[in-house]
């Protein structure tokens, strides 16, 4: 079914974080050794340039001594004295060189600025990232120090809760048995592994349920009914003797046609309501499962 990962896709995201993980430390890593390396290729150049500034200014103080010399010099033929000239490849290839290592440094620096800022974004906002990068770093111990009969028997409070509860995400798993965050994480995975429990992203929460499950009653768990569509469900319970047509429910709604047409459309092939006739005229009801659907809703909300 799109969108739900079971056991093997969540062994890969956890591979994945830490794999995330190693390369924001490598990254740190050769930021840090790369930035002391060029500071000490730039401090010998630095001097370089203030002994020639002051070399220049202690000339320019002999002016008139070196001018008078030079004529004397010429007057007797010989060739005025000057520095040598530095061979112009030499300094063409430490330059190069240079820019090139300063380049290098410059995107590694960025690459780990941003893998660090998605990772701290992602363990600020969602339950997925956080267990991901807390199983990715502690999972090998985790597994190491729950291994008991103890173990065990949490494993299967964790499952029974699970299949009592279908769609419950991590937090309030979590809160209701009052486990640790290391801990549920943990034995989470090895339910997923096992192939006894499977999960799915639902945006910033982390879901599950049992393996087993009804198809259907997992697609109405991925995929929840909520906000318009729940208030079209709600205007059709209450004319469910003979219906209405979309342009009643649009305007009673305050909804575009286009916005209206999408949201029956995806309730019709849902099979939560059913559509008679054709044209504007066509009166749409709500069905055996649209009714049930709505009645399951309404019962959590008071629970």
């Amino acid at each position: 079914m799109p969108g739900v990962q079971f056991s093997r896709s969540d062994m890969d995201r956890v591979a994945r974080y830490r794999l995330l993980v190693l390369l924001t430390l490598a990254g740190l890593a050769i930021t840090v050794v790369q930035g002391s390396e060029l500071l000490e290729l730039l401090q010998p150049e630095q001097a370089a340039e203030d002994t020639a500034y002051s070399e220049e200014a202690a000339l320019n103080m002999d002016d008139g001594d070196a001018d008078s010399d030079q004529s004397e010099d010429e007057e007797a033929g010989m060739a005025p004295a000057g520095d040598e000239e530095p061979a112009p490849g030499a300094t063409s290839s430490d330059g190069g060189g240079l820019a090139i290592a300063l380049l290098a440094s410059l995107l590694i620096a960025l690459m780990t600025v941003g893998m660090l800022s998605g990772l701290g974004v992602g363990l600020a906002v969602s339950e997925g990232v956080r267990t991901g990068v807390l199983l990715a770093l502690a999972g090998p111990l985790l597994a190491r120090f729950n291994r008991g009969e103890r173990d065990v028997q949490t494993r299967g409070r964790i499952a029974g809760f699970v299949e009592a509860h279908p769609g419950i995400h991590f937090s309030a798993l979590r809160d209701a048995l009052t486990l640790a965050n290391g801990v549920t994480a943990h034995h989470l995975y090895q339910l997923e592994k096992q192939g006894d429990l499977l999960s799915w992203q639902d945006g910033r929460r982390r879901r599950y349920a049992v393996s087993g499950l009804d198809p259907k009653r997992l697609d109405e768990l991925e995929h929840p009914v909520t906000g318009m569509q729940l208030a079209i469900l709600e205007l059709l319970s209450e004319r469910s003797d003979i219906g209405l047509t979309a342009t009643d429910m649009r305007v009673r709604l305050e909804a575009s046609r286009q916005l209206m047409s999408y949201h029956l459309s995806q309730l019709r092939e849902r099979e939560l309501v059913a559509r008679q006739g054709k044209g504007r005229k066509a009166l749409w009801q709500l069905s055996d499962s649209g009714e049930n659907q709505l009645s399951a809703i309404r019962e959590s909300a008071l629970a």
